[in-house]
């Protein structure tokens, strides 16, 4: 799967911009935090696992869409930078449409995954 490049909002002098792609069973965030646009300061790596997020849908728009990540555990956003009162939106070049919706099709497939497994064990473990 291809990496997307994203924006955060700016925080401050700070401006934060990054990639996201599937690896495994995870969504991965890596963002890189640059001071006035110049200094590279840090790249973060974040791997969320597909079963920790509640919900995840893109918002359309006009040249930046917004990919909406709802964590179920409110945790998770502290570990990006910034401020995210109840989802991560990753803000994405409308050119990226496709291989977004293709990311969020891996991400829902990635839970479906995950409960047929667990459902999977659940029975096992009844009749076993």
């Amino acid at each position: 799967m291809s990496r997307i490049p994203f924006t955060l909002p700016d925080v401050g002098l700070r401006e934060f911009e990054g990639l996201a792609w599937i690896e495994d069973e995870f969504l991965v965030i890596q963002i890189s935090n640059k001071l006035l646009g110049l200094i590279d300061e840090d790249r973060d790596v974040i791997k969320i696992e597909a079963t920790a997020i509640s919900d995840i849908r893109l918002q359309k728009r006009p040249f930046k869409d917004r990919l909406i990540i709802t964590p179920k555990k409110h945790e998770l956003l502290d570990l990006v930078p910034g401020k995210h009162p109840n989802d991560l939106r990753l803000r994405i070049w409308r050119n990226k449409r496709s291989e977004t919706e293709r990311l969020m099709l891996e991400v829902l497939a990635l839970q479906k995954q995950a409960r047929l497994s667990e459902r999977t064990k659940t029975e096992d473990s009844s009749t076993g």
